[in-house]
């Protein structure tokens, strides 16, 4: 059982320097045929972010493992906000911009609302079984290309402190299309050691894969928002954590979960609507956060709420376990 753990982390590590590698030679090549720094930013940087979640959803979709994928998207959300906001706001005070709260946020809250509607089938209708299924999957994506031309068109204003831009740095021909080879791989080899591994860890310990989806795989491909957001606070840039963390949230539910149930329907097994509760509790607390008690500063106090909130899930899993 050590063994499945430590292909875990194997496959966190692979994903992790993957997405880099890949962000990084998509990123020079995307300079060459002369697309800007701030196209390339929203697109394949921002894209590059969420790929250990969006391959390790889409392998776990293929793998007849719904439940990873679902979980890892419910609780990488759960574990933005409560863990890395939480613990971010612990180590550095985040200012929180307009947008942000008034417009990021709530789209993140309609994403996950309309998640749990999708996966709540069932208690509209007791004909049907809980699926997430490709029409459903469709109507993700839609919204995704909202949030799209939003961001864009926000970028091409010179507004909105979440849009993060990033300076391309040329690389040569042969080392740009190699690291995208070898991000490519790290992704797709990393992500099937995790999914495999969650799935041995699961059956070992008498467990649902809903639960290892929701905690361990969650956690694990939200390793580049934590190191993200923790280094910008620490660097004085507390709106591009908050912006990391929300705009992670709005890819996980309509480009990941829509992009995952597109290529195969998602049977949401042992996911509950408890869990899907949670994620919008923590939504609805950094929306409170924005607005009461210093308004527009996530301050230590509110941090440790989350983390309170991330602890109190996280035992009520265990409990769910025993």
């Amino acid at each position: 059982m050590l063994f499945h753990f430590l292909f875990i982390v194997l496959g966190v590590v692979l994903v992790t320097f993957g997405a880099r590698f890949l962000v990084e030679g998509a990123s020079s090549l995307a300079k060459r045929l002369g697309i800007s720094d701030m196209v390339v930013g929203l697109t394949v940087v921002a894209f590059g972010t969420s790929m250990p979640e969006l391959v390790v959803s889409v392998l776990a979709a293929t793998n007849g493992t719904p439940e990873v994928a679902i979980g890892n998207v419910v609780g990488s959300n759960i574990a933005n906000i409560c863990l890395i906001l939480g613990l971010t706001a612990v180590l550095q005070p985040l200012r929180i911009r307009y947008n942000i709260i008034w417009k990021d946020i709530p789209f993140s809250f309609v994403g996950i609302i309309a998640a749990m509607i999708m996966a709540g089938d069932i208690w509209l209708d007791q004909s049907q079984s809980a699926v997430i299924s490709r029409s459903e999957g469709l109507i993700l994506l839609c919204f995704f290309a909202i949030y799209m031309y939003y961001v864009i068109n926000l970028a091409r204003k010179g507004t909105g402190a979440n849009v993060v831009t990033e300076v391309v740095k040329h690389k040569p021909l042969w080392m740009a299309l190699g690291m995208v080879a070898a991000g490519l791989a790290g992704l797709v080899y990393g992500g099937k050691l995790m999914v495999d591994a969650a799935i041995a860890v699961a059956r070992g310990f008498g467990v649902s894969e809903a639960i290892i989806g929701l905690t361990l795989v969650a956690v694990g491909t939200s390793v580049p928002e934590l190191a993200t957001s923790i280094v910008a606070a620490l660097k004085g840039r507390g709106d591009m954590a908050m912006g990391n963390v929300v705009g992670s949230n709005i890819f996980n539910v309509f480009f990941i979960l829509g992009t995952s149930a597109t290529v195969a329907p998602l049977p949401v097994g042992n996911i509950t609507m408890v869990d899907f509760g949670v994620c919008i509790l923590a939504t609805v607390l950094m929306f409170v956060a924005g607005l009461v008690f210093k308004p527009n500063i996530m301050y230590r106090p509110k941090g440790w709420v989350l983390l309170g909130v991330y602890v109190a899930y996280l035992g009520w899993l265990i409990s769910q376990a025993m």
